[in-house]
């Protein structure tokens, strides 16, 4: 008798990853429109960030992407660690803007470290500490 394995886990880890390195990869934080492409409509965010801890529900996480789009022509995450275990994923990353300012010199803003929450193919939470460059 053969016993046929799943790895069902794995799949899911796989796709929750994938999820979350797109979101990383995206243009999002300039073209906060985008943001539902990525996020569930009940999303949360807890952030414990250097200036203090913030929560942010789905709208004021489109504020702040609104926000950032009126000061950066580009930005991008650079992932230096991505874990993931089911639909949970943890990433380090870096982020890197260009200013309005001076468009072209790339400069580290900050260091982050999240854990994202996948539901259904959109993020629905995360737990994120971050610090300044300097």
């Amino acid at each position: 008798m053969t016993q046929t394995l799943t790895n069902k886990p794995a799949a899911m880890s796989a796709a929750s990853k994938k999820v979350v390195r797109s979101f990383l990869d995206s243009n999002v934080f300039l073209k906060p429109e985008e943001l539902s492409n990525y996020f569930s409509e009940h999303f949360v965010m807890k952030w414990h960030a250097s200036s203090g801890y913030r929560n942010y529900d789905f709208k004021e996480y489109q504020r702040l992407c609104e926000f950032t789009s009126n000061s950066y022509t580009s930005l991008r995450a650079s992932i230096s660690n991505i874990i993931s275990e089911k639909e949970d994923v943890a990433v380090r990353f870096t982020v890197y803007v260009k200013t309005i300012e001076n468009p072209t010199e790339e400069i580290p803003i900050g260091y982050f470290i999240s854990i994202f929450k996948v539901s259904y193919g959109k993020i629905v939470e995360i737990n994120q500490s971050s610090h300044p460059k300097e």
